[in-house]
């Protein structure tokens, strides 16, 4: 097995599901529990979401970068960074070492292709939602269009992800409005919507709506699994 880096704590709750999904993932190919050689860098959410407050993205970069370069340092031949916000940056990253950064729009991209998805609804951070780092990469190299929410309801998203999702709050009042969005973009042409911000699926989970919900967690721990095992 390859040894691969995470960069966590963005939040830790999803960070949580990404080394319980690769862990069970490794255990259910070796049909027994064979653990992967994983090295993790916990990040301090509170300094990333204060930095993005002020959109001070130079000094997330960084932080971001200087993770990577450690983990590098440590022997892993790949890395993920385990949030899908933090991808604004993924490029300035990946510049900055020399091992592959599997991009987490990439991941996604697959999982659509493989069900012959081609327009999908897009909920995610502000950030993710209306700049282009996912929306763009999913048109280029898969030829997926992305629909996203109006203005209004990407502050409203942001404010549940800051004030309760990221804290550990899932609560029947936020789902019902994730929701009420998701059925908005079936009406605009969505065959599944992405749920790109990784606790939007922590939130959802075994909620039924009348399109797929696209788990960008899953996608991506499939993505890591397949190359910690060499599959890819």
């Amino acid at each position: 097995m390859k040894k691969f880096g995470l960069i966590g704590g963005l939040s830790w709750h999803s960070t949580a599901e990404y080394y319980s999904k690769i862990n069970s993932l490794v255990n259910l190919h070796y049909c027994d529990n064979t653990n992967p050689p994983l090295r993790i860098i916990n990040l301090n959410q509170k300094e990333i979401h204060d930095l993005q407050r002020n959109n001070d993205w130079n000094t997330i970069a960084k932080i971001i970068i200087d993770a990577a370069i450690e983990l590098q340092d440590a022997g892993v031949h790949c890395i993920a960074i385990c949030a899908s916000t933090p991808h604004k940056i993924a490029d300035q990253a990946q510049d900055s070492v020399t091992v592959p950064i599997l991009h987490i729009a990439d991941a996604i991209g697959f999982t659509l292709r493989q069900k012959e998805i081609y327009s999908v609804g897009l909920l995610g951070s502000r950030f993710t939602m209306s700049e282009d780092f996912i929306k763009v990469r999913l048109l280029m190299k898969d030829k997926i269009k992305t629909i996203v929410p109006n203005l209004d309801t990407q502050d409203k998203i942001q404010q549940i992800l800051y004030e309760e999702l990221s804290v550990g709050v899932f609560n029947n009042k936020a789902r019902q409005y994730f929701v009420e969005e998701i059925e908005n973009m079936v009406n605009q042409g969505a065959q599944a919507v992405i749920l790109g911000c990784t606790e939007f699926p922590i939130l959802l989970k075994d909620e039924c709506c009348s399109i797929p919900l696209i788990d960008s967690i899953d996608s991506h721990c499939d993505a890591i699994t397949k190359y910690i095992l060499n599959l890819s």
